[in-house]
């Protein structure tokens, strides 16, 4: 009885891995939400000016924007973010300096 249990279990195991990598457990970065991005003309891409306070980083103050999750991938916050402060890496951003931070609109 120990014996069949014990297969079965691996059996489980087995299946449950086998799953996690052909579908995935994790749902997607941005799924029934369709998210548009405000794109101003050409090189001017909207955003806001925020002040860094203590224990702020760039992605919680566009979660405090947005009241929730950000509806767009980190990456594209990311690389946005470095392009409308010149190239500056977001871990480098410091307490008390004023930042751009781009502004996305949730299409409706």
């Amino acid at each position: 009885m120990k014996k069949l249990a014990g297969f079965l279990f691996i059996m489980l195991l087995i299946y449950s891995i086998y799953h996690d990598i052909q579908h995935g457990t994790l749902p997607a970065a941005v799924s029934a939400v369709q998210v548009e991005e405000t794109k101003p003309p050409a090189a001017d891409k909207s955003y806001f000016e925020k002040k860094i306070q203590p224990g702020e980083t760039v992605l919680s103050v566009m979660e405090k924007r947005f009241d929730g999750p950000v509806p767009v991938p980190i990456t594209t916050i990311v690389n946005d973010f470095q392009e409308l402060n010149n190239g500056l890496d977001p871990k480098e951003i410091q307490l008390g300096k004023s930042y751009k931070f781009p502004e996305y609109r949730v299409a409706d």
